[in-house]
């Protein structure tokens, strides 16, 4: 171990980027001079729905600055199906918490800026190395901004494969740095981090600075996503191999592609199966496999 935490994980990453001083370079440097914000207040992250039976929303961080705008940032570590609608659903979630009651609320609702940095391939149709994509309220013949209440950035880690001495802003140092934390040396002189906000930043996830139940939360955290990781992609491997002999036998393209899909889909529901018996959160078990909570739930 070179000395660094991975800060792709979750834990790790909410431990940094909950700290305001960090929170608020990072917010800064990614926004690259669209908005200066002086300082942010961290806020609970965890938003209850406006019925008991609805579903809850919990972000990695979440945070308002003196102006009242309002933050998210998420990493998501795992893929999942329909993030960009999952996103768009804690945006909305979080204009929506804005409102107020009673006839005299003219609507008017605060900012909304999100980042979502994430440790998969989401525009795959998207050029190999055009890691950002930066979405607003634009007027779609003019191309101008209709709202700017609404702003949401996307960084795909998996296309970012510059080196250090190639980053062209501060925005991207924080991106390598995400990225290749746990492979970095903390022995190591780095003159292109001499910066305070990322010396601040790199000692954070120093593993050495971690608590001793800090340390084995992020060991257990690390340990999780690993053995997760693994048993999803048996599955999908055995999954397609059954598969495609459903396929075969059908002895059509349209059979195998069919065949595929179910294959892989039931050796889904086997392996979330195993998982949910293990007493692994049904949370977990859904970013692992790709299969929606309700229907983990119901096996």
């Amino acid at each position: 171990m070179a000395g660094y935490v991975d800060m792709k994980l979750d834990y790790s990453f909410k431990k940094s980027f909950s700290k305001p001083s960090i929170l608020c370079n990072f917010l800064n440097d990614m926004l690259r001079g669209e908005r200066q914000i002086v300082s942010v207040e961290p806020r609970n992250p965890e938003w209850m729905p406006p019925h008991i039976k609805d579903r809850k929303v919990i972000v990695d961080v979440y945070c308002t600055s003196p102006d009242g705008s309002h933050f998210i940032v998420e990493m998501q570590y795992a893929k999942q199906a329909y993030f960009s609608d999952r996103a768009l659903y804690y945006d909305c979630f979080c204009v929506a918490q804005q409102g107020e009651q009673g006839r005299d609320w003219k609507f008017q609702v605060m900012p909304v800026v999100s980042i979502y940095v994430l440790n998969f391939v989401l525009h795959s149709d998207a050029s190999a190395d055009e890691y950002r994509t930066d979405v607003g309220l634009t007027n779609l013949k003019t191309g101008k901004i209709h709202n700017p209440k609404l702003r949401e950035i996307f960084i795909e880690l998996p296309k970012f494969r510059k080196e250090l001495h190639e980053c062209l802003d501060d925005s991207e140092k924080w991106l390598y740095i995400i990225k290749n934390a746990e492979n970095m040396d903390k022995n190591t002189f780095y003159p292109y981090l001499q910066d305070p906000k990322f010396v601040e930043l790199l000692q954070s996830g120093l593993l050495d600075s971690y608590t001793k139940e800090e340390r084995e939360q992020y060991l257990y955290a690390r340990r999780l996503y690993r053995d997760n990781k693994n048993t999803y992609e048996y599955a999908v491997e055995s999954g397609f191999k059954k598969g495609k002999q459903i396929g075969l036998q059908k002895g059509r393209k349209e059979g195998i592609r069919i065949g595929v899909d179910q294959g892989i889909h039931e050796e889904k529901r086997r392996v979330a199966k195993q998982m949910k018996q293990q007493g692994l959160p049904i949370q977990t078990i859904a970013i692992c496999t790709g299969l929606t909570e309700e229907e983990i739930r119901l096996l």
